[in-house]
């Protein structure tokens, strides 16, 4: 009925590199140029957006380094309260002076900056159901509230997730130089076993922020998407299969209603429309922008 599948732990900057600068790449490579009374050549205009992408490589790659440093710094940590559990307290001392000036260059690069991301695990869990089959299951469950069986409901109803799990854990800057700041000074002190307590209170401070993404509208983007280019390529040829498309695409949808993701029902009536389009040979270049727009719309609600 579905299939789950878990990914690993894994740097942020892996997702940033990936993501984030394919993004703004290619925002800078579709940017309109800017007019100042002059005509820019071809090779100049190229030259631009190749600055901006290497702008934006250069930026990624400097938050890389810093995310890179922040790991070490919380790994010092751990590393630290070992050694003082050890009798160390030199090596304690000398770790935590390390993690504190890794944590310094951060801050002075961007003295705003609240949280550090060091880490993100993704999970993903594809629904692979029919409306039918997902109404069932909550007519399954919804007899087994009435009947007061509240954890065969709940058995039931736990599969109904279709969608994309993102974990961040992130270094709460404000807090966490000053704290192995003051653990260092009382290890000095000789006060080791506060040092210890204040760096172990310190670690459980990371912020865990969890974000969820939908499948079922992200799956009805790419139908939809998939059937633009298909019926620009031919669409006497192309329409059955471009229908057949816009069908898979509704059938998301509802699945993403019934699974309690939204209600898209302004993008059902617009992927009708477009079928009727289709169906009645009125077809057009532009009759997929608005049913796009509206996926996008829901997609950046998320």
């Amino acid at each position: 009925m579905f299939r789950n599948q878990s990914v690993p732990k894994f740097s942020l900057m892996a997702l940033l590199v990936m993501g984030a600068l394919h993004g703004p790449a290619r925002a800078a490579d579709n940017a309109a140029p800017v007019h100042d009374g002059k005509e820019k050549s071809a090779a100049a205009s190229q030259e631009q957006g190749h600055v901006s992408e290497e702008s934006v490589k250069a930026l990624l790659k400097q938050r890389e380094a810093l995310v890179k440093e922040a790991v070490v710094a919380n790994e010092e940590m751990l590393q630290a309260i070992a050694s003082l559990e050890k009798g160390d307290k030199e090596a304690a001392y000398k770790l935590l002076a390390d993690a504190s000036g890794k944590l310094d260059v951060a801050l002075a690069r961007d003295p705003h900056l609240k949280q550090m991301p060091i880490s993100v695990r993704v999970s993903t869990t594809d629904l692979a159901s029919k409306p039918s089959e997902i109404k069932h299951v909550l007519s399954q469950a919804k007899s087994q509230l009435s009947d007061g069986q509240v954890q065969a409901a709940k058995k039931l109803l736990r599969p109904l997730t279709s969608e994309i799990r993102v974990t961040t854990e992130s270094l709460p800057m404000e807090t966490y130089p000053g704290q192995i700041k003051l653990a260092s000074k009382e290890i000095q002190e000789g006060k080791s076993s506060e040092a210890a307590q204040r760096l172990a209170d310190t670690l459980g401070s990371i912020a865990t922020e969890e974000k969820v993404i939908p499948l079922p509208p992200l799956k009805a983007e790419m139908d939809v998407e998939e059937a633009e280019v298909l019926i620009q390529q031919d669409k006497t040829k192309n329409r059955d299969q471009v229908l057949g498309l816009l069908n898979q695409a509704k059938q998301q949808l509802e699945v993403g209603k019934l699974l309690g993701y939204g209600n898209y029902k302004d993008i059902g009536n617009e992927m009708e429309a477009v079928k009727s389009k289709i169906t009645g040979g009125s077809w057009d270049t532009k009759m997929f922008d608005r049913l796009k727009n509206l996926l996008h719309e829901a997609k950046s609600k998320i």
